[in-house]
């Protein structure tokens, strides 16, 4: 015999093994034993090289399919797998996997854990078919897979053991995980999913429609998806591998896998700068929906390079943008929901609010990083496309998402625009584009987006730009600065003014040399009535050549002033073609004349006639500037001081003439401004005429003679200014006047014609009032004005024209009883003509000898009455009439000093001393100086306005012996120790030398000037300080360099204390009146006063208190004065001892800003290099900062204070490293300070420190510098001078600084750490606002929870908790060690709720990140937690809970152990609901936050939960039966723990406590009602769980009747029929029948009810038993109650009754109806069982005998008889009841019957049972067959219908009797039908008649 071929040999066997498997395919057991051993080795086959074994193997896989379907079967996965690793054929691979797919389901689920690496591994490299099978696999495997806690050890080995060490596998993975999370599904399968290939899902699916279909066991989508999420975020991946995974994950739909990408992608440490994942990005984005995008935007939007890719940008913009009508999915998408085809408007605002932002990064940064200009332009035009398909100007939706998107893509077009190098045109066509969307764009929350852009576009408009572009770039301008609205008779398209925008590009893209540019200035600023603001202050910016240039190092060039008049008056303005037609001078004062196209306001049309005059004005200060070129400083306050200079500096007065003079070209140009002036004066209109006004009198002051000539002969027009009603017209109209009027130009006869004029209105002076009076005051002002002028023209003309104004003028004293403004005028009219030499005198006085006292009775006397009332131009015109006295120089003439009126005039003008206006005594001033140097002061000169031709022929020159006299006297009066004539004189003395320090007189006595200034330096008032140091500064500039010398070492010298003493003597006045109040209405002031009251009280020591302080103050004063104005020319040349540095630099930082001012003038001044000064100087200036930070002053300590701040910043701290400790010592000390200004130093100070070591521990991490810094800043930090000071700014500003520092600490706070926590713990509480507490104590307990709660969350938020949280992260060993003390002493001392609620987070987080370091302390800190997790407070008891929780993590077993004994026994012992309230936020905080350990401690906690949620207090039950749900999941789990459970009950019910009794009561019964559910479930009943319950539920139901305790009797009936098999044990069934009686006869009303059902429910559990009898008789007590109120009832009125019955309908039923239906429910369903199963005679008769037990103890008669046509249940009290329940219990009651009928032979029944049935119609109300709800009326036609059935079975046995009550039945039926509204009801009526 041959041997068998190697292929029969392998077909035999295969056989065999089929047949083997065939032969048990019956046998699951030995079937699946079989396979464990052999399927592998038979699958093995499908590799044979055979054909014919290996179609043997397949055709027996396939039979085997059938075999192994039922569920016990589980083949062995494991050898598979392997199998499946290790093969190489195809069809093997494809065999273990589809077996493989069979039996994972089937296996535990630590089997599946096991099975992860060796799915795992490989994974990768497998390339074949089968690939994505194996995939489908470790989806269902990853289900099981524990991950350990992140960053933990075993998280961080976590890829290694799960088989992914290999990154060609863990990519694989991560990969196709994230794909997963792209798949969707529906109903009928896989649809389109976004970013998947075809490929894809078929690799995801299997290629099958119910790979993912729960109904045909496949796997839940979303929950796998959470799982992968889940799994992407171990350690088991790189970040690299799950970055795209983590996006995908984030924007999914599914809240739960969206947090956990949302995570993935913070923790994520990959750069985003590599070119390959940018590029991924890119991919990814033009695949996915808007969701995913909105990620992939925001990461792309920190990415640099990201803005290197111009193609991929472009594409993106245009996807998200251009493209949006062929969006289509939605990544949020539902499973099993259909996709919508586009992005939801809220979505859609979403993509492009992240497109918008990453265009905004690419335009920040891509300009730097790659050629924008590629994306640039092509960008801005897709943004001008996407707004132009929304509507342009005008958008055509006003939705939110669309004016949102709208303003995004404005705002995006400024930034692209400002970064992009864009051609001309194409600026200038987006510029207008952008003008015209300000102007017309009608959507106001886009306007800022629209300016915003305009502005960015401004940066490439910079100026100089090319003719050509600033010529359109203008001309847009002008165009939107003149345009109009509808409301102005412009376009209706117009909705905004673009004036703003126009104006602001005006001055940032045009030069300021712009006459254009100028010209929109002007319109801004007074263009329209009421203009915007912000429109005029932009005006006023580019109209100030100093804001224009602030920024700007170029040198200042100006706008021609000549081009400006050109264009502003002479040439129109082509732009202003929109404007009104008309020119408003009509209406605004031409007084109805006709102007012709030369007009100078034909460019001001309509409201623009309201800028005239500004047009005017600049003109003019430009032209004043453009003359003092050179000379002039454009500064801040520019305007304000050219024009004082203008007004009252001669040298620039001669600067303007000469620059006039020098230039004839400027004629033409100044004529026309002059022109233009002159036309808007004479306007009516008061806003143009007097700005025009003034700017015509400047400038005309200047100008040649010739210049003025073609106005000469309007000076007629100006007479209405002058006689004008307001004062500054008049006075400006007369100037105006005079130097026309006079004008050599104009001929004898028009002068005279001029001053008849003039004289004919002054001629009313007497009896003129009102404007009549003001024409008077302002023709005599004229008329001075001419006069004084016609003398400077033309000296000759003098006597012909001036010969009769002493008639023409009234004398002072004639008018002295006129009105002071007539009186003011007259004053100024006189200044005018004494100053040009014309003597006012009637011609009578003129002819005497001597006119002394007419002069003085008729103008000296009145000026000084004035004068001594503070009125200046009274004073101006006493000094002027010096002027025009013959010489009265007694020095030079025999005449006597009493008629020297010149003497007397400075006798009154020296009297004025005692004023106390300041600024009257500089008029006074003027005033001796013009008298004594007449036209040779600088005061005087500045009046002449004119261009004279007669040289100085009117000047009368200076009286130099007077002048001499004068100074002397001040010299004198300077060393006075009287204040005011101390202060006047100074004054006078300052006045004298500024006006006349060119004379010699003055010359020769500078030095003693010079000390009399110096003497003044000390003064107390400030005025006289400043004056000094003014005429300090004038001496010095006008001495020689040995007087300068002097000044120099005197100035120092008194600066450092060495110089003059206050020298005192009686009278020396020291104190300002009021000043030192003594009390009795009086002051101290002397020095005598000081004597005089020392001697009164007794102490000589004040004398030397109050003078130091006077010296003090003198002091003081006399170092604001220094410096302060120009004294800095001065030290600056002198040598300066070193000495002087600290001081001058404490100074510097004085609390008055002036000596601060004056300080940094001077130190500049003295110190070329501050930096090498400082450097020099340091030690020094340190050591005298820190002794004076501590003196007395406190103006010394604040600027120390402010001074140490500064020297230290920015210095490195080895400089100052040996002074640290002292500043911070003298810091807080100084922080308390009584003075609130030093505290607000000292706190700065403080800052400034703690700023430096912050920024060190910042920049430069644990240095040693930083190290250095710590140790001697933290220990202040942290003692009781510092965090634990008393008071509270320094304890606050100490624990802010402690909270940066440990921010950045580092490692270096290490020793500092275990003192830091605790005092940063107790601050918690301290810091508290008191607000809080005092709301506190007042608010109700619901309050005080929601305060509690506020509370905790602001401690959570606190920065306090921040440093806390800072501090802990540096935790190691040693510093635990030092920690854990004091942190438990802080623990168990900590008052404050915040406090414990911060031990209870530090806690946590050591627990939690320093698991290891904290170990060893965890079981003393849990038994801590024992006793403060009780703690009164619900938050804190909370907080220390979960603190508990987390240590239970890192705590021992022992420890665990013990703290589960303790819960458990303060449980037990719990004396109220509050302290099981605390235990069971304990035991929930556990199963919540470490639910591992909870698994570990279950058989200690599970019982305890399940004892614990019965518990009767609401809270309590609630957290145990989250624990119970959260761990246990049913009532099965029960069984577990029966043991337990009883064990805990019993011990429950033993105690004295009834809460607890009645909480283990409930628990017993759940347990019994979960027992007997279990053996419901599973068929079959435990007995022994029964055996151990029964005792204890014994005890439970002998409790006192108790609230709740009916749910004790619900499982009662339960238990009695799952004990059927042991009643026999030990009595039991006769105990529990004892029970159910006993249970029913008890009192308790709201009990009762529920024992009579349980009473019922034992009946029917008993089949053994026929109890109806004894439920009778329980029963009969209820009904015969029943019977008594029935008959109170009776007695009761028929109205009340109605009431009565009324009102329990509305309510339901009462306590007694209650109890009635329980107890005729009981009898109803009591009956038993079995024999009604019988049927028959048996069935009929249990329906009998419920009728007789209802009747006979119902009726309380005890008869035996039945009332089958009138039952008591069918009575109308019981109508509620019936309808409520009676249908049902009938129907229930009679199919019972029906169904025992049914079962049984048939059998007849006597027609005498069968009659019973009469009994039951009766009681369903048929012939009220209307009444009651719809559900009502439907159960009583099914329990009409049930009694027919069961007497249709016994028709053949029916009388007669019975016969008519079938047909009075059925006609009550009928008529029910007709009647009934419902059709459910009526179907139901017509079925019960179909039965009859």
């Amino acid at each position: 015999m041959t041997n068998p071929s190697t292929e029969q040999r392998e077909l035999d066997l295969v056989e065999k093994v089929d047949f083997r498997i065939l032969g048990v395919s019956n046998n699951e057991e030995k079937l699946q034993q079989l396979l464990k051993v052999y399927l592998p080795p038979l699958l093995l086959k499908a590799g044979s090289e055979y054909a014919s074994v290996r179609n043997k193997v397949v055709v027996i896989s396939q039979r085997l399919h059938t075999f192994i379907q039922p569920p016990g079967i589980v083949l062995p996965v494991a050898a598979l797998l392997d199998q499946y690793k290790a093969a190489a054929s195809p069809l093997l691979k494809h065999l273990d996997l589809t077996f493989i797919q069979h039996s994972v389901r089937r296996l535990e689920a630590s089997e599946r854990r096991s099975l992860v690496p060796k799915a795992i591994r490989g994974i990768g490299s497998d390339s074949g078919s089968t690939v994505a099978g194996l995939f489908n696999v470790l989806l269902r495997l990853l289900g099981d897979l524990r991950l350990p806690p992140r960053a933990s050890k075993e998280d961080l080995s976590l890829r290694e053991d799960i088989g992914l060490s290999d990154p060609k596998d863990a990519a694989f993975v991560a990969e196709w995980l994230g794909k997963l999370l792209l798949l969707r599904t529906n109903a009928a399968g896989p649809t389109a999913s976004p970013g998947l290939s075809d490929a894809d899902i078929a690799f995801l699916t299997l290629g099958k429609p119910d790979t993912w279909a729960l109904s045909a066991k496949g796997l839940s989508l979303p929950e796998t998806r959470i799982k992968v999420a889940t799994f992407l975020t171990s350690g088991a991946f790189t970040d690299e591998e799950r970055f795209i995974p983590a996006i995908y994950a984030a924007a999914s739909g599914d809240s739960r896998v969206s947090e956990l990408g949302d995570d993935m992608l913070k923790r994520s440490a990959i750069s985003l700068e590599d070119p390959a994942l940018i590029k991924k990005l890119f991919q990814a984005h033009s695949k996915l929906p808007a969701p995913y995008r909105i990620r992939i935007l925001g990461l792309l939007s920190k990415s640099e390079i990201a803005t290197t890719f111009t193609d991929e940008i472009l594409a993106t913009f245009r996807q998200n943008v251009a493209s949006q009508a062929t969006e289509s999915s939605d990544a949020m998408q539902i499973d099993g929901q259909p996709p919508s085809r586009k992005a939801a408007g809220l979505e859609q605002t979403k993509v492009h609010r992240a497109l918008f932002e990453y265009i905004n990064w690419v335009a920040r940064i891509g300009s730097k990083k790659t050629d924008f200009n590629r994306i640039g332009p092509p960008l801005v035009q897709l943004l001008r496309d996407f707004i132009q398909d929304q509507g342009w100007p005008k958008p055509e939706s006003q939705s939110l998402d669309d004016i949102t998107l709208r303003s995004r893509a404005y705002e995006t077009i400024g930034v692209l625009a400002k970064g992009t190098s864009m051609p001309t045109d194409d600026r200038l066509s987006l510029t207008s584009w952008l003008f015209r969307s300000l102007a017309e764009d009608p959507t106001p929350d886009v306007v800022v987006n629209i300016d915003g852009a305009l502005s960015s576009l401004t940066s490439i408009f910079k100026p100089p730009l090319e003719p050509t572009t600033h010529e359109r770039l203008r001309s847009i301008l002008l165009m939107y600065m003149v345009q109009q609205g509808e409301e102005d008779g412009g376009s209706s398209d117009i909705v905004r003014s673009a004036r703003h925008a126009a104006t602001k590009w005006a001055n940032n893209c045009l030069p300021f040399s712009d006459i254009s540019a100028r010209w929109i200035d002007i319109l801004a600023v007074a263009g329209r009535r009421d203009e915007r603001s912000d429109v005029v202050e932009e005006g006023q910016k580019g109209l100030d050549p100093w804001t224009y240039y602030a920024n700007d190092d170029r040198s200042t060039e100006l706008p021609a002033w000549q081009d400006m008049v050109q264009t502003f008056f002479k040439e129109p303005m082509t732009h202003l073609s929109a404007a009104a037609p008309s020119v408003p001078g009509q209406n605004e004062g031409q007084g109805g004349m006709d102007v012709d196209e030369e007009s100078v306001f034909r460019n001001f049309p309509g409201d623009a006639f309201i800028a005239f005059p500004v047009a005017v004005d600049y003109c003019k200060r430009i032209l004043f500037l453009a003359a003092l070129k050179g000379t002039f400083k454009v500064e801040p306050g520019w305007e304000r001081q050219l024009l004082t200079l203008v007004h009252s500096d001669l040298a620039t007065r001669q600067a303007i003439r000469t620059y006039f003079a020098s230039e004839s070209a400027y004629g033409r140009s100044v004529s026309d401004l002059l022109h233009a002036a002159f036309e808007g004066m004479i306007k009516e209109n008061a806003r143009v005429a007097e700005k025009c006004a003034r700017s015509f009198v400047d400038i005309a002051s200047f100008v040649p003679r010739a210049v003025l000539e073609p106005l000469v002969s309007r000076s007629v027009e100006l007479l209405p200014l002058v006689t004008s009603n307001r004062k500054e017209f008049r006075a400006l109209g007369a100037k105006a006047f005079g130097i026309l009027a006079a004008h050599p130009k104009n001929g004898a006869e028009a002068v005279a014609k001029s001053k008849a004029a003039l004289v004919n209105v002054t001629q009313t002076l007497k009896t003129a009032i009102g404007s009549d009076l003001n024409a008077v005051e302002g023709a005599f002002l004229a008329l001075a004005h001419l006069a004084s002028r016609l003398v400077y023209y033309s000296a000759e003309t003098k006597d012909e024209v001036v010969g009769d104004l002493g008639e023409i003028f009234p004398t002072l004293d004639s008018i002295s009883s006129s009105s002071v403004s007539t009186q003011e005028a007259l004053f100024e009219a006189y200044a005018q003509l004494w100053t040009a030499g014309i003597q006012t005198f009637p011609a009578a006085e003129k002819e005497k000898d001597s006119h002394k006292e007419f002069i003085t009775k008729a103008f000296i006397d009145p000026l000084v009455l004035h004068a001594k009332k503070g009125n200046e131009k009274a004073i101006t015109a006493l000094g002027r009439l010096a002027i025009s006295l013959p010489v009265t120089d007694a020095a030079a003439t025999d005449k006597s000093p009493d008629d020297d009126i010149l003497a007397l005039v400075l006798e009154k003008l020296y009297a004025l001393y005692e004023i106390k206006q300041a600024e009257v005594h500089f008029a006074v001033g003027e005033a001796i100086t013009a008298a004594i140097a007449c036209w040779d002061a600088e005061v005087v000169q500045i009046t002449a306005d004119v261009q004279a031709d007669s040289g100085d022929a009117y000047r009368v020159h200076k009286r130099a012996s007077r002048i001499t006299t004068v100074l002397e006297k001040l010299l004198v009066d300077c060393k006075t120790t009287k204040p005011s004539l101390l202060k006047a004189s100074g004054i006078w003395l300052f006045c004298i030398i500024q006006h006349c320090s060119h004379l010699e007189e003055i010359q020769r006595r500078l030095r003693q000037c010079q000390v009399a200034f110096m003497r003044l330096l000390s003064a107390r008032d400030e005025l006289v300080q400043e004056t000094a140091s003014r005429g300090l500064a004038l001496v010095y500039e006008k001495g020689d360099p040995e007087l300068k010398g002097e000044l120099v070492r005197d100035l120092v010298s008194s600066f450092t204390g060495s110089g003059p003493q206050l020298k005192v003597d009686d009278e020396t006045e020291l104190f300002d009146a009021g000043a030192l109040p003594t009390g009795e209405g009086k002051s101290i002031t002397s020095y005598k006063d000081i004597v005089s009251l020392a001697n009164e009280v007794g102490d000589q020591s004040l004398v030397y208190k109050f003078m130091s302080l006077a010296t003090n103050a003198a002091t003081w004063s006399t170092r604001s004065a220094f410096g302060r104005f120009g004294l800095s020319n001065i030290l600056s040349e002198s040598e300066i001892d070193p000495k002087l540095y600290p001081k001058l630099y404490r100074y510097r930082f004085d609390p008055n800003q002036n000596v601060q001012k004056s300080m940094n003038d001077i130190w500049k001044a003295l110190v070329k290099d501050s930096n090498t000064v400082l450097e020099t100087h340091f030690d020094a200036i340190m050591r005298d900062l820190l002794k004076s930070i501590l003196t007395k002053e406190w103006r010394v300590r604040e600027a120390s204070c402010a001074a140490i701040s500064d020297l230290i910043s920015g210095r490195p701290f080895p400089k100052y490293e040996p002074y640290y400790k002292d500043i911070w010592t003298a810091a807080l000390k100084v922080l308390d300070d009584v003075k609130s200004t030093v505290r607000n130093a000292a706190l700065h100070l403080c800052i400034a420190l703690s700023t430096t070591l912050v920024r060190q521990l910042e920049d430069s991490g644990s240095t040693a510098s930083a190290t250095v810094m710590m140790n001697e800043a933290l220990p202040f930090l942290l003692s009781d001078k510092g965090i634990e000071s008393g008071v509270e700014d320094v304890k606050l500003f100490a624990t802010i600084t402690v909270i940066k520092i440990a921010k950045s600490g580092g490692k270096s706070l290490n020793p500092y750490i275990p003192t830091m926590v605790p005092n940063l713990l107790g601050i918690l509480s301290t810091i508290e606002p008191e607000a809080i507490n005092y709301h506190y104590q007042r608010a109700g307990e619901d309050n005080r929870e929601k305060i509690d709660r506020l509370r905790s969350t602001m401690v959570s938020q606190s920065p306090i908790s921040e440093a806390i949280e800072n501090c802990l992260r540096s935790v190691d060993g040693d510093v635990m060690r030092e920690l854990a003390p004091g942190l438990e002493e802080a623990v168990k001392s900590a008052v404050g709720m915040p406090t414990k609620i911060g031990c209870s987070r530090v806690l946590t987080t050591l627990a939690t990140r320093h698991g290891n370091n904290f170990k060893p302390y965890a079981a003393r800190f849990l038994q801590l937690m024992e006793r403060v997790a009780l703690e009164r407070n619900d938050e804190v008891s909370q907080g220390y809970a979960r603190a508990a929780a987390y240590i239970m993590r890192v705590a021992p077993d022992d420890a665990r152990l013990k703290w589960v004994a303790k819960v458990r026994k303060l449980y037990m012992e719990s004396e109220d609901e509050t302290r099981r309230q605390k235990v069971a936020d304990c035991v929930l905080a556990v199963s919540k936050i470490s639910p591992d350990v909870f698994g570990e401690l279950e058989a200690g906690l599970l019982p305890f939960a399940f004892l614990g949620k019965n518990d009767t207090d609401e809270y309590v039950g609630k957290g145990f039966g989250e624990v119970w749900d959260k761990q246990a999941g049913s009532g099965i789990s029960v069984t577990r723990w029966v043991r337990e459970i009883v064990e805990l009950c019993d011990k429950a019910l033993g105690t004295h406590q009834w809460a607890l009794k009645h909480a283990g009561a409930l628990a017993i019964a759940e347990a019994v009602g979960a027992v007997t559910g279990a053996g419901d479930l599973m068929g079959v009943v435990n007995l022994e769980n029964l055996r151990m319950l029964w005792p204890v539920y014994e005890k439970a139901l002998g409790l006192k009747t108790f609230e709740g305790k009916e749910k004790l009797l619900e499982r009662f009936p339960g238990f009695v029929a799952k004990t059927k098999g042991v009643w026999g044990e030990e009595k039991l069934g006769e105990t529990l029948r004892k029970i159910a009686v006993r249970e029913a006869k008890r009192n308790n009303a709201e009990y009762r009810p529920h024992a009579l059902k349980c009473l019922w429910g034992f009946a029917e559990a008993r089949e053994d038993l026929d109890v109806l009898g004894e439920i009778g008789g329980i029963v009969t007590p209820f009904l015969a109650e029943m019977v008594e109120a029935e008959a109170e009832a009776d007695k009761m009125d028929v109205d009340e009754k109605k009431k009565t019955a009324a009102n329990n309908a509305g309510r339901g039923l009462d306590s007694k109806s209650k109890t009635a239906w329980a107890a005729i429910e009981a009898v109803a369903k009591g009956y038993n069982r079995g024999r009604m199963a019988k049927g028959g005679k048996e069935a009929w008769g249990q329906l009998r005998r419920v009728v007789e037990v209802l009747e006979e103890n119902a009726s309380g008669k005890g008869k035996k008889g039945l009332e089958l046509e009138s039952p008591y249940i069918a009575r109308a009290e019981f109508d509620t009841i019936r309808r409520g329940y009676w249908y049902e219990c009938v129907t229930e009651l009679l199919e019972a019957a029906l169904k025992g009928s049914g079962n049984s032979a048939a059998e007849n029944v006597e027609a005498g049972e069968v009659e019973i049935l009469k009994w039951y119609l009766a009681t369903l109300d048929i012939d009220k067959a209307d009444a009651g709800t719809e559900d009502q009326r439907l159960a009583r036609t099914k329990a009409v219908g049930a009694v027919l059935k069961l007497w249709k079975t016994q028709q053949a046995g029916e009388g007669e009797t019975m016969k008519e009550t079938r047909r009075v039945v059925k006609e009550a039926m009928a008529k029910a039908l007709r009647e009934e509204r419902s059709l459910e009801v009526q179907r139901g009526w017509r079925d019960a008649l179909g039965l009859l």
